[in-house]
């Protein structure tokens, strides 16, 4: 049975429809998804997530972040533990920072994404996708002979809130989060709050200006009073946002997701195995590193070229092409495929279809393309990188007023 996550009823915003009616009236994967076990809604409204995808890019919004899978890895070899699993090394990463990791199979394909936290020399926090990868771990640990490294599963010990667009530094310092704009990208600060603590790190999935708050479930109330008071104080609304937002901010970014963009073992689809390099994330794997999984298919790979390249897809009219669908070159639309659309949804900011599309490498420099959506041949653009580039993600201090 799925699960209500830390915030749900704090998010939602369906009257007279609480987390137990929510599920009994809707259909998965149509209204929400299985989040790792606990319920993910497409929007916390009633089909509104263009006001939830507004609130992040024009003001800010709060994402219930808790169902993340969380691992602690700990012990004297817990650094080269990662060094031998991840594409490039994080043990000489400094203590109190978060980074976004990759780890691959032996045959260099991608495993899975994550996003990993520092808090010591011997103490790590990674987060993966929904699968359970503690027996591979394991593995991992007795193929390079680590004998201090343990892995604890402490999901339910840490619940969380992503607080993000131009104004969420503004929303923090209105919680009482004081000097907040100082913390530089990728940082975590801890804060006191009642007689715990709060993780506030300067992160997030929607290509802007972002933080991730975590604490132990015992903190939640305060920090929904925290919410409340922000709200008033500042006059915004603040709202939760779903999935739809999400998807829609992420690939405004240009960001993956394994398992959806790539084939992993949750979702196995065979020929849809994709390398990081095939994913735009080359810049994540360091060659002349430690040995770790899959370096030698990679370096191979990086010898020999790759099979696919990693584009972004726009298209100026609302349709709704099927994800696998095959794309086309403008010049010859009957000719054979240069690649398919992996993910896609509609931009209300840019008021274009955008998506990911993985295309043939001997093809990547085509630029002009088309696909067909029930029986109509839609002309698409194709481009390299992402679609905005928001200065404000990255600037230190971050802004208090907009």
């Amino acid at each position: 049975m799925l699960k209500q996550s830390a915030f749900f009823d704090f998010l939602n915003r369906r009257p007279d429809t609480g987390f137990a009616q929510f599920v009994q009236q809707h259909v998965e994967d149509e209204h929400y998804i299985d989040w790792n076990g606990f319920v993910l809604p497409h929007d916390y409204g009633d089909g509104d997530a263009e006001r939830e995808y507004s609130a992040i890019r024009e003001s800010c919004a709060l994402c219930d972040v808790s169902p993340m899978r969380k691992i602690r890895v700990s012990g004297l070899d817990a650094g080269r533990f990662f060094d031998h699993l991840l594409t490039r090394p994080v043990s000489n990463l400094p203590v109190m920072r978060g980074t976004y990791v990759i780890f691959c199979n032996d045959d260099g394909s991608l495993k899975d994404d994550a996003i990993l936290y520092k808090y010591a020399d011997n103490d790590y926090l990674l987060m993966p996708s929904d699968v359970d990868h503690s027996p591979y771990f394991e593995s991992v640990r007795k193929r390079f002979d680590l004998g201090n490294v343990s892995f604890t599963e402490c999901t339910n010990d840490w619940v969380g809130l992503a607080i993000q667009g131009p104004r969420s530094a503004g929303a923090l310092h209105a919680m009482g989060f004081a000097g907040i704009e100082q913390l530089a990208p990728f940082f975590v600060r801890d804060f006191k709050l009642d007689t715990g603590i709060v993780k506030i790190s300067r992160m997030g999935f929607t290509a802007d200006l972002g933080y991730e708050m975590w604490f132990a479930p015992g903190l939640a109330e305060s920090v929904m009073k925290k919410v409340r008071a922000a709200r008033a104080e500042m006059g915004i609304e603040l709202p939760g946002y779903g999935l739809d937002a999400l998807q829609v901010c992420r690939i405004e970014g240009g960001f993956i997701v394994a398992g959806w963009d790539c084939a992993t073992e949750i979702d196995p689809q065979p020929g849809f195995e994709r390398s990081p390099f095939e994913l735009g994330l080359g810049w994540l794997v360091n060659l002349d590193a430690s040995e770790f999984v899959g370096r030698y298919a990679l370096q191979e790979e990086k010898n020999n070229g790759s099979r696919f390249t990693l584009r972004s897809v726009a298209i100026d009219q609302k349709c709704s092409p099927v994800d696998g669908c095959s794309i086309f070159d403008a010049a010859d639309p009957e000719g054979d495929p240069i690649g398919i659309v992996t993910c896609s949804s509609w931009s209300w900011g840019m008021q274009q279809l955008i998506g990911n599309a993985s295309i043939k490498t001997e093809r990547a420099g085509t630029k002009n393309a088309s696909l067909v959506v029930d029986g109509e041949r839609i002309p698409v653009l194709l481009s390299q990188g992402p679609l905005v580039d928001f200065p404000r993600r990255n600037q230190v201090p971050a802004p208090l007023e907009i």
